[in-house]
């Protein structure tokens, strides 16, 4: 009676800690750490392709040698015999191979006698166009593996197909949130994610930066604060009439003491479900428009994308990056009434009239001229 309490205890530790591993920093380590300690091995170890033909493009081995991973995923995998295993089947590497011809294999002449690996037990599983194999292994002077290590793999099958499937979806959330903050930073853009108590929980690069210069606007523990008590009182204030409606938007200026152009920022409220209306979650999107920290556009990109001269294309990239004629002819080493002679030919070549069309056409081209970079 006691064994199996202690056997479903086990059961179910290992599968919180699959479900839990999948959010972690570090992505199914604290699963293949357990799942290794309950079956006795050495390593056990995850491997993701879209076939076995094809390198791996995720091995995750808790503990094992990083070279010997690197290795693998970069040449070993062509070799290696116990691969297309029988779908969602627990197999042995004799029951796959004969232990001779395993033996005699390139894989284990070469790199698995070296190791001190002698028992290996594993499955595939093929879902959602990709393999999934998890493999366990033991050394020469372990046992091979019993009945008991085999259905605790075939238990955990159905939970690792659930795991695999969540964890697609949360990869493809995660590179769809990459794109959009890189999209936040092409233009130069700080965010701040505050909690229903204004506390910070996750700032972007630039907006780190600005808070890092402290001028007038600064991190204080884990809060934003600005110079002097009054102006934070204002932005408190802000801040709490900022968690209005979600869609609405409010605006707050910062003065900076250096006296470069004041600060702007936009608070929008994060629609959540109320059930995450906890201390920990997002409640208000603060973005933070640095006028002195402009988008660096590529004089390079834009001489490509409109046909512009070297020195057209310069002046172009000054004129969207927020230089006026003068500081352009400044930057440049070149007289100001060369800059204007020089926009009018841009004018011609772009199809506008105006500086502020021009700096329009060019920030509405981004998409192209980030893929020339």
């Amino acid at each position: 009676m006691n064994r199996d309490k202690d056997e479903l205890e086990d059961f179910s530790r290992l599968v919180r800690t699959l479900y839990a591993s999948l959010v972690a920093d570090q992505p199914w380590y604290g699963f293949l750490t357990e799942f290794r300690d309950q079956l006795g091995a050495q390593f056990a170890t995850l491997i993701v392709s879209r076939a076995s033909s094809v390198a791996p493009s995720l091995m995750v081995t808790p503990l094992g040698n990083p070279q010997g991973i690197e290795d693998y995923c970069d040449h070993l995998f062509r070799i290696d015999p116990f691969t297309d295993l029988p779908e969602g089947k627990v197999v042995s590497q004799f029951e796959h191979l004969s232990e001779r011809g395993f033996k005699q294999s390139a894989f284990y002449r070469d790199y698995l006698q070296y190791e001190d690996t002698s028992h290996i037990l594993g499955f595939d599983l093929r879902t959602g166009g990709f393999v999934t194999a998890i493999r366990v292994t033991r050394t020469s002077d372990g046992q091979p593996y019993g009945a008991t290590e085999r259905a605790r793999c075939e238990r955990i099958i159905p939970h690792i197909r659930q795991a695999m499937d969540i964890y697609q979806r949360l990869e493809t959330s995660r590179s769809e949130h990459a794109v959009y903050s890189g999209a936040v930073e092409q233009f130069a853009l700080g965010a701040v994610i505050l909690d229903e108590h204004n506390n910070i929980i996750r700032c972007n690069p630039i907006a780190e930066a600005i808070l890092d210069e402290a001028d007038g606007i600064a991190r204080t523990g884990r809060r934003v604060s600005l110079g002097n008590a009054t102006s934070d009182a204002d932005f408190r204030n802000f801040l709490r009439d900022a968690r209005g409606p979600a869609g609405s938007a409010h605006v707050f200026r910062v003065e900076r003491p250096s006296g470069r152009r004041d600060i702007g920022i936009v608070a929008r409220p994060i629609e959540t479900p109320d059930y995450l209306h906890a201390a920990s979650a997002p409640a208000l999107a603060l973005y933070l428009g640095d006028p002195e920290r402009q988008m660096q556009v590529n004089a390079d990109a834009l001489r490509d994308l409109f046909n512009l001269t070297p020195t057209e294309a310069a002046i172009s990239a000054c004129v969207a990056n927020g230089l006026s004629v003068h500081e352009s002819a400044e930057r440049l080493g070149i007289a100001s009434n060369t800059v204007r002679a020089h926009l009018r030919s841009i004018f011609a070549k772009t199809g506008v009239a105006r500086q502020s069309q021009l700096v329009h056409l060019v920030h509405t081209s981004l998409p192209e001229l980030a893929a020339r970079r």
